[in-house]
């Protein structure tokens, strides 16, 4: 594997403390768990409010939208052990968080997947393969990543995967049967527009964000070169903290996966100059395909 090292030489004793501790674990993330508390309490709101008839569902299909889309950092960052030290805890807050997406996923499953993603990105071996493809193609990708994830764990199981897996199933029986119960009770509407159309578009925009763009043009396996295979974004940094929930600079999360991800930005600052010894992918503004900078190491 060409990993580039990051050696952190050019860090002053006070600067390679505070890499330290953005880049950990912290006992509890509170920014974290406020996030999780508010969502929470929006999604609920939003089924409260439109099932008494009191909001339209369409307002309900969009909130409910961008309740998943950000809840997925929670998701994300759990999977990665980063929301709390205590494993047990910090594993039920991304399973609590699954539940205002898909609530029929084990977070193990998805820790199991998404960890093969992070030793193969952009490989033969890496999960998410699947989500890149022909132009036309990829919003039906990533509108079917639950199902996929489910047909290569059942592909490529191990003793990890198959109990999540086994448990997943389990639960979708029981969640599908509620949905079938639901709909015969005379409530189908509401869980088209509660649940099911945000369902996709949650993944349909986690698709492009998260698994698709960091990652662009796909040319580059992380075995091949570490840095240069995860791309960096400069640029409208106000717009893209928000929309793409500090996942801007998703090489740091690469390298350092553990960091919480409101850190990301703060180590990317930390270590710049260290980056740009190295061959990198960097997005600039609202750009897609990233400029290839050699790196100064290289002259």
């Amino acid at each position: 594997m060409s990993r580039a090292p990051i050696t952190l030489e050019g860090l002053s004793p006070d600067e390679k403390t505070e890499f330290k501790r953005l880049t950990s674990a912290p006992p509890l993330a509170i920014p974290t768990i406020v996030m999780l508390v508010a969502l929470t309490i929006t999604f609920l709101s939003m089924y409260v409010l439109c099932v008494a008839g009191w909001l339209p569902l369409w307002v309900g299909m969009l909130t409910n939208s961008v309740v998943g889309y950000v809840g997925f950092s929670i998701i994300h960052d759990s999977v990665h052990r980063s929301a709390a030290k205590d494993t047990r805890l910090n594993d039920r807050i991304g399973q609590f968080a699954l539940l205002l997406v898909l609530p029929y996923v084990d977070i193990k499953l998805f820790r199991w997947a998404h960890i093969r993603h992070h030793r193969f990105a952009s490989g033969e071996r890496d999960p998410d393969r699947f989500f890149s493809g022909a132009w036309y193609t990829l919003p039906f990708r990533w509108m079917l990543i639950d199902v996929w994830y489910f047909i290569y764990a059942w592909n490529h199981g191990d003793k990890i995967s198959w109990p999540p897996l086994k448990k997943t199933l389990r639960n979708a029986a029981f969640f599908f049967a509620l949905v079938g119960a639901a709909i015969w009770a005379g409530y189908g509407w509401h869980v088209l527009m509660l649940w099911f159309i945000p369902s996709r578009l949650i993944l349909v925009s986690l698709g492009f964000s998260f698994f698709w763009l960091p990652h662009v043009p796909h040319d580059t396996t992380q075995e091949e070169n570490f840095i240069r295979a995860t791309t960096l974004r400069e640029g409208h940094e106000w717009l893209m903290r928000p929309l793409l929930q500090y996942q801007h600079v998703h090489l740091i999360h690469h390298l350092y996966p553990m960091t919480p991800f409101y850190n990301n930005e703060r180590v990317y600052k930390l270590i710049k100059p260290e980056l740009e010894q190295h061959e990198r992918a960097v997005q600039r503004g609202l750009s897609i395909r990233p400029t290839i900078y050699k790196g100064s190491a290289a002259h």
